[in-house]
């Protein structure tokens, strides 16, 4: 059954996974006293890497329904707009690393 959920749930995925990833560094980077430069550097490449994952993983479902062509499911289509969603998501929220300080 997964099989057949993961266009749905694979953008969404990504994005949480990042944002997860993005904490734990805002955390670490606070709580090991990182250079601000430093961490604002470290941040922004992770919000910048996980959007450019979750475009490659858009890239690869467009390309699987274009494969599969009539074939192609209403779950197939769906999932990739649940991954523009995604896309979407993840720039409103890694906005932040660029503009607010890093360290209370």
């Amino acid at each position: 059954m997964i099989r057949h959920l993961w266009p749905l749930l694979i953008g969404f995925s990504v994005w949480a996974l990042a944002f997860t990833a993005l904490y734990a560094v805002q955390y670490l980077g606070c709580y090991l006293g990182w250079a601000p430069q430093a961490h604002r550097v470290t941040l922004v490449a992770g919000a910048a890497i996980a959007i450019a994952v979750s475009v490659g993983v858009l890239v690869l479902q467009i390309a699987h329904v274009r494969r599969l062509g009539p074939a192609s499911t209403f779950m197939h289509r769906v999932g990739i707009g649940a991954t523009v969603a995604a896309i979407a998501a993840a720039i409103i929220t890694f906005a932040p690393v660029l503009l607010a300080s890093a360290c209370t």
